[in-house]
């Protein structure tokens, strides 16, 4: 017997904003988890349509499977798949494992073979890079507005975005990732996986806002990105957020541009040094923009298009929710942080204070903090603010 939580149906709205990949045209219902362009039918289990081109076969064999009312078989089938050939894909019987029996994310990242990825999604909740998308986010995504963000991964900002902000809309390449982010972080929000290589299948103006973050760099037709980003977002901003510099040393580099060939490609009407986007969120403090555009040494930058003023005031998002319960950091020991292995600790604390010197807070800060206080003791705010307390979805650990 399944002990899958109830799926979330997808939501017409999104429904009626969704576009074929293939021909363009909207996608309708052809019966229960299937969606149709009139020619070719695309799978849409626990309301994740999956609309990646140049995987006919597994298409083929997911659609088959909802057709004969195996929607658990279909799901699985659509865990495995993975960003690319050159990545093993999933065990299958592990992904219906995790699809019908996980209970926390990181058990069904376990199931699905996450290896070195997990750690990365299990604890982007203090990492710089997060931390950065969240003041960029901050200073220039409009309240209210729908939020569209390309390579959205677990949903990390998703969440953060429809708890305290407004509507929003994730997409990634990868199936499983959407699925996590639905049924363990952001279950509020909208979400379709597909390829940026292509259209992308979303209607003009579906979005108020769009975000890239840690993302950019690794796209090949990064011209074609920015148009799709652009048209997605009607008249709102593009924010592209820790991009990576292909003058300076990276993690994971991708296929990076030079700060020149960046800003000669973008046209942007902010840049940043994005660990000045950090510290930014650490302090609370408002972002300033690089002057005359051009960051000194920065090994990733970031960039707003269609910017509709100066930097929005911190804390919206930055800054803990008021009310929310919150945790001690899961790397905090008595003795200090442990680390999940030792790129997490050169990739994200060898160069930041606040986690090299991260310490468990005192007793009662950390009662204050589970009883809801965040907003209102000022212990609390400080030890979230440099992430020894945290906010992390339920069923996440």
């Amino acid at each position: 017997m399944s002990a899958r939580r109830p799926a979330r149906p997808l939501a017409e709205p999104l429904r009626a904003l969704l576009r074929s990949p293939v021909t363009g045209d909207p996608l309708t219902w052809a019966g229960p988890h299937l969606l149709t362009d009139g020619t070719t039918l695309w799978p849409c289990p626990d309301g994740i349509p999956y609309l990646r081109t140049g995987r006919d076969g597994l298409r083929a064999r997911a659609v088959d499977a909802l057709r004969a009312g195996e929607v658990d078989r279909a799901l699985a089938l659509l865990l495995c798949d993975r960003k690319d050939d050159t990545v093993p894909p999933a065990d299958p019987a592990a992904a219906l494992a995790a699809a019908t029996g996980a209970t926390t994310a990181a058990a069904a990242m376990a199931g699905l073979g996450y290896g070195g990825l997990a750690p990365y999604f299990l604890h982007r909740w203090c990492q710089p890079t997060y931390l950065s998308g969240l003041a960029l986010l901050d200073a220039h995504a409009p309240t209210g507005s729908t939020l569209f963000e390309i390579a959205c991964g677990a949903g990390h900002f998703l969440r953060t975005w429809t708890e305290r902000s407004g509507p929003a809309i994730g997409s990634d390449l990868v199936f499983s990732h959407l699925w996590i982010a639905r049924t363990f972080c952001a279950p509020d929000s909208d979400l379709v996986c597909f390829d940026a290589d292509g259209p992308f299948p979303l209607a003009d103006g579906a979005a108020g806002a769009a975000l890239s973050h840690d993302s950019f760099h690794y796209f090949r037709d990064k011209r074609h990105v920015l148009a799709e980003l652009l048209r997605v977002s009607g008249t709102g901003p593009v924010l592209l957020g820790h991009v990576h510099d292909a003058g300076h040393a990276n993690f994971s580099p991708g296929l990076p541009l030079t700060a020149d060939g960046y800003r000669e490609l973008l046209a942007p009407d902010h840049c940043y040094d994005d660990e000045a986007l950090t510290e930014a969120a650490l302090r609370g403090r408002t972002v300033v923009p690089a002057d005359r555009g051009r960051p000194q040494g920065a090994a990733a930058l970031a960039f707003v298009r269609r910017a509709t003023g100066a930097p929005g005031t911190p804390g919206r998002l930055t800054a803990p929710l008021p009310g929310r319960p919150l945790r001690v950091n899961p790397l905090l020991t008595d003795d200090g942080p442990r680390w999940p292995d030792e790129q997490f600790a050169r990739e994200f604390a060898d160069g930041w204070p606040y986690l090299r010197e991260l310490s468990r807070p005192p007793r009662a800060t950390v009662a204050a903090a589970r009883a809801g206080r965040a907003g209102s003791d000022p212990d609390v705010d400080r030890a979230a603010r440099r992430r020894a307390l945290v906010d992390l979805p339920e069923s996440w650990l």
